[in-house]
């Protein structure tokens, strides 16, 4: 029993240092870019799962969201990771009103029309990552404007997938949750 003992806890090393590795080799490529011009990423997340089965029944929410306790850094990329969309849905940021500027004010919008025969539903699922930033580093490739430059993006991750003419009036202010969103099954 006592020779097992030392293969034993060898074994045990090997395969705590082997599943170790892959997590940090997988990092996210947002987050992966950032840290090459910042000190410090802070990720939070809201998950959004809104689904419309019946005719005459829409979802147009309008989301400012809060992280508790506030982040050290500032808010510098807002991203949509679409899980699962059918039907008629859209996504992204409420269009500001004249000097209004609402960088962290975002909408989603699922709307079902049709006739009695015709049921099928929509829906929409996606996590909201946030990204904060904090400590800016000095070096000579290091982007001042790069939180620009990724939201400023042509793509539905960077919030330009909303195609819906309606926006809800009322924001509701939500609380983010800090972390990265538990994997999708």
């Amino acid at each position: 029993m006592r020779a097992l003992l030392p293969a034993l806890i060898s074994a045990l090393c090997v395969i705590s240092v082997s599943t170790a590795a892959p997590a940090a080799a997988s990092q996210d490529a947002d987050e992966a870019e950032l840290l090459k011009h910042y000190e410090k990423v802070d990720v939070w997340h809201f998950p959004v799962d809104y689904t419309v089965a019946y005719n005459d029944r829409d979802v147009v929410v309008t989301r400012e969201m809060v992280a508790q306790p506030a982040p050290a850094g500032k808010l510098c990329y807002i991203r949509f990771d679409l899980l699962r969309g059918e039907g008629d849905y859209a996504y992204g940021f409420k269009p500001p009103r004249l000097g209004e500027a609402r960088p962290d004010a975002w909408g989603v919008f699922v709307h079902k029309r049709g006739t009695v025969l015709n049921q099928a539903r929509s829906a929409l699922k996606m996590n909201v990552v946030y990204f904060y930033v904090d400590g800016p580093k000095d070096d000579a490739h290091a982007k001042p404007d790069i939180c620009a430059q990724m939201q400023a993006a042509q793509t539905p991750q960077a919030g330009h997938g909303y195609t819906a003419d309606e926006w809800s009036d009322l924001i509701v202010r939500a609380r983010l949750i800090h972390g990265w969103p538990a994997p999708a099954h």
